[in-house]
């Protein structure tokens, strides 16, 4: 108990101080700097904590945490739905939203048949766990991270250019095409059911997944209608994505799809939906902060071969990138230059992917989650190294940047 109340006051202690050192700007290599302003080194400080190390954030501590990761997803969940705003998104051209369908499709489709196939092989045939690690390894690959094109956007003083602003709206959004398909899949590992057998309890568990959503939406929208001050308003908010987080975990739902369900129906209402993102957006970092150390220190590499399977991860998700950014721009024909490279602009995977590994590992906790976690941290930590240089290639190719 004494070690999950220290490993616990480290967390807090970082995520209210540490971000606030991260979130700056340092004279380093780029690659390594973007890494830093974005974060991701959080990860390896759970590592460090974590029980391979130091022993604060052993297994155990990580189980009595649980509600804890719960908080975190439901939060990240959240603050994505309500951003979700449709009609926002409507004053984009309509071929940008299939651009992103078609690119996030591509890159899951190339990702999750590999990666079954070598998880069937190792772990044996049997078993849905497997099925869903794969899918889950195919849906933290359609995620694209936006914080590193904006940052290198601000360094490079980028205007709001049309290709610019395309590659903004596909990192923000294939994360969506992601969570949907991990929602369902979740809600498709449940089997059992009086009515329809195995698909009668999937589309239940999909329905119940929804409704939650909905209801944590509507509970969130009636409590903006009160007027409270702002202290009031985070209390209330942090107790509904609680309370919606901690139900989806309960029936081996994923509290990420649905809060972001909750978010989205709180976007697409009137009322005080920018009071809310506001309220979260003052405690994003520390979120963010809490939710990359707790994946660091779940974080357990048992045997050497699992770096070879995240080397497969990483070329598959490469090669899913650059094909259906390809496909995506063949597909309605946007005029851009050099569209076998667009791919490579969206390779920064940022939290939501991260997000997607704790969830499936705080449900599941089987050699296959840890085979997981492996493969996607590793590729987060790789692709944030790269992108900043690949980014900037790509914008000299399209006369965005002078070289």
């Amino acid at each position: 108990m004494t070690q999950v109340v220290i490993g616990f006051a480290l967390l807090v202690v970082i995520a209210l101080f540490g971000y606030r050192r991260s979130f700056t700007r340092l004279h380093i290599p780029l690659g390594a700097r973007y890494i830093y302003l974005t974060g991701t080194e959080f990860i390896l400080v759970g590592v460090a904590l974590g029980g391979q190390l130091m022993g604060l954030l052993d297994a155990s501590a990580i189980r009595s945490l649980s509600p804890l990761f719960s908080l975190c997803l439901g939060f990240v969940g959240l603050i994505f739905g309500v951003q979700l705003d449709v009609s926002k998104l409507r004053r984009f051209p309509w071929r940008h939203s299939i651009m992103v369908l078609v690119q996030a499709l591509v890159t899951m489709a190339l990702v999750f048949f590999p990666c079954w196939a070598l998880m069937r092989h190792v772990f044996g045939p049997e078993g849905h766990v497997q099925a869903l690690g794969a899918f889950v390894l195919a849906a933290t690959a359609s995620c694209t991270g936006l914080t590193t094109l904006s940052l290198l956007s601000n360094d490079l003083g980028l205007g709001r250019t049309p290709f610019v602003d395309l590659l903004r709206y596909i990192a923000s959004l294939d994360s969506v095409v992601g969570l949907v398909g991990l929602g369902v899949a979740f809600a498709l590992m449940h089997t059992d059911a009086e009515i329809g057998g195995h698909v009668g309890a999937g589309l239940l568990a999909i329905l119940g997944s929804a409704v939650m959503g909905l209801l944590g939406g509507l509970l969130l929208h009636l409590v903006t209608e009160r007027h409270c001050s702002d202290e009031e308003l985070t209390v209330f908010v942090m107790g509904v994505v609680f309370l919606t987080s901690g139900l989806a975990a309960f029936f081996k739902l994923s509290p990420l799809f649905v809060c972001m369900v909750a978010g989205a129906f709180v976007a697409n209402l009137r009322g005080a939906r920018d009071r809310i993102f506001f309220q979260l957006s003052r405690l994003e970092h520390p979120f963010y902060v809490v939710m990359l150390i707790l994946a660091g220190a779940m974080w357990n590499v048992s045997t050497h071969w699992v770096w070879i399977f995240a080397a497969v991860y990483l070329l598959l998700r490469v090669a899913g990138k650059v094909l259906g950014g390809y496909l995506a721009v063949r597909a309605v024909g946007e005029p851009i230059r050099s569209p076998g490279r667009l791919g490579l602009a969206l390779l920064s995977q940022g939290g939501m992917a991260v997000a997607m590994v704790i969830n499936f590992k705080q449900i599941y906790p089987t050699g296959t989650s840890g085979l997981v976690v492996t493969a996607v941290l590793s590729a987060v930590i790789v692709n944030e190294l790269l992108s900043p240089t690949l980014i900037r290639s790509l914008l000299v190719r399209t006369g965005e940047v002078e070289r």
